[in-house]
């Protein structure tokens, strides 16, 4: 493959828009392109996932609620998550504990 791509380079001119296209096509399907860095991408507002979650309005997750939309592996271990981010033992989650247990680790 890359003596081919080699080939297709040096037999064409060297400002030719189709090559450029075909290149700048080729390096962004292998998925070569840069992708945007995190500090490009902004973190979700807990505050916005934490309402989407809450399905009664009561401003506090039950288990249930706090599993909805989780898949594979995060769904797996959400009981033993949800413990951990419930600080007071009241089975519910509030939004400071929901904002605390999400809080990425440094």
């Amino acid at each position: 493959m890359r003596r081919l791509f080699t080939t297709v380079v040096l037999n064409v001119p060297v400002f030719s828009v189709p090559v450029v296209s075909a290149v700048v096509l080729a390096v962004v399907s292998a998925g070569l392109a840069p992708s945007a860095s995190a500090a490009d991408k902004k973190a979700p507002d807990p505050a916005k996932i934490f309402a989407k979650k809450d399905g009664n309005g009561d401003g506090s997750l039950t288990l249930d609620e706090f599993k909805t939309g989780l898949k594979d592996k995060a769904l797996e271990v959400a009981d033993k998550r949800f413990k951990r981010m419930d600080s007071n033992g009241d089975s519910k989650l509030s939004l400071d504990e929901f904002k605390a247990g999400i809080k990425p680790k440094s």
